[in-house]
């Protein structure tokens, strides 16, 4: 069992939020053996603005331009698609005890992260569909 989960502590009820976790699952953990590890930063500033203008721009111009295998795709495919191939997964456990993998939004994303990603896509863009931008 892995557990991982992010609070930003953006007021005094997720400060609560945080504690509450800690006091249900801090003692079973340590005594399985895995004891919970706390680090505290600065939250990264969300994807800007501007930054997710440009990915909209990228997507659309993707979706309007891109042919694979006879068909194009919506910008929303396209969305998920890359959401689903370079970003962020992350492990979850199910109330029944079983793992599963979430898919982190893109808006969740700070603007490294964020950056970082529309690389990937620029990318992947040019080498797998044909396509380059401005």
């Amino acid at each position: 069992m892995s557990i991982s989960r992010t609070f930003v502590l953006r007021s005094p009820s997720s400060a609560a939020a945080l504690m509450s976790f800690l006091k249900a699952n801090a003692g079973a953990m340590a005594r399985a053996g895995k004891p919970l590890e706390v680090n505290v930063s600065e939250s990264g500033a969300k994807r800007s603005i501007r930054q997710n203008r440009r990915y909209w721009q990228m997507i659309g111009h993707i979706a309007e331009n891109a042919w694979v295998e006879g068909k194009q795709f919506g910008k929303e495919t396209w969305h998920e698609f890359f959401a689903q191939r370079f970003g962020i997964m992350k492990e979850i456990i199910l109330p029944n005890g079983e793992m599963a993998l979430r898919r982190e939004s893109t808006s969740e994303m700070d603007t490294e992260t964020f950056q970082n990603y529309l690389f990937r896509i620029e990318a992947y863009s040019a080498q797998e569909l044909g396509i380059e931008f401005d």
